[in-house]
C-alpha cells in the first residue's frame, strides 16, 4: 500500500489541484481514499487498472466533499464544475515579451474550453491515458472520450491561428500542460 501512496499521491494531487485550490480538502481526499483500499481491502477486487481506479474513485469522492454537485444533477452528465489547467512555456522555447504574451493567449483560448473538455485534454496529454481510461475516469463512454476530445481540439484549432495551435500540440506532447 506504501508503494501504491508513493507511485499516486502527487499525481492524484495534481489532478485534485485542476478542480479545486482547497489543498486540505485534496489531501484530505487523497488520505481517505487510500484508507478506504486498506481497509476494504479484503472485499475489493484487483481492478483492471489500478491507476484508473485510484483516480476515479479519487475524482468522485472530491467531487462529494467538495460539494461541487447539486444533489438533483447525476455526477455523470454535470458539466458545472471548475477544472482549471495552466499552460508554461520553458524558456528554451521562446524567450522575452513573446513568451508572455504566447502564454497568456494560449491560456486565454484554453480556459474558453468547458471543464470537461480541460479534463479530457490534461488526462490525454498531461497523464498520458486512452481514451479508455479517459472514459473510465470522467464515467463517460468511449465514444463520449473521443467526442469531447474532438471538440476540445476543434474548438482550439477555430480559436488558434494555425502556429499557435501547432506550437499548444508540441507544448501537450512536452507535457508542458499543468
Amino acid at each position: 500500500m506504501e508503494s501504491l501512496y508513493k507511485l499516486y499521491a502527487n499525481t492524484l494531487y495534481n489532478y485534485g489541484s485542476k478542480f479545486t485550490d482547497d489543498k486540505d480538502l485534496i489531501k484530505e481526499c487523497i488520505q481517505e481514499l487510500f484508507v478506504t483500499v486498506w481497509t476494504r481491502r479484503e472485499y475489493l477486487s484487483e481492478p483492471p487498472n489500478v491507476r484508473n481506479y485510484l483516480f476515479k474513485a479519487f475524482r468522485l469522492s472530491l467531487f462529494k466533499k467538495g460539494n461541487m454537485l447539486q444533489k438533483q444533477v447525476r455526477y455523470e452528465e454535470t458539466e458545472h464544475y471548475d477544472f482549471h489547467a495552466s499552460i508554461t512555456i520553458e524558456e528554451e522555447i521562446i524567450t522575452g515579451e513573446d513568451n508572455a504574451v504566447l502564454q497568456r493567449r494560449l491560456q486565454a483560448t484554453l480556459d474558453q474550453l468547458t471543464a470537461r473538455q480541460r479534463e479530457a485534454i490534461f488526462l490525454k496529454f498531461y497523464e498520458g491515458l486512452s481514451y479508455e481510461e479517459i472514459a473510465e475516469i470522467m464515467d463517460i463512454s468511449v465514444k463520449g472520450a473521443y467526442k469531447v476530445m474532438a471538440r476540445a481540439i476543434d474548438a482550439l484549432r477555430d480559436k488558434l491561428d494555425p502556429d499557435d495551435f501547432l506550437l499548444l500540440l508540441t507544448l501537450f506532447s512536452l507535457k508542458l500542460f499543468h
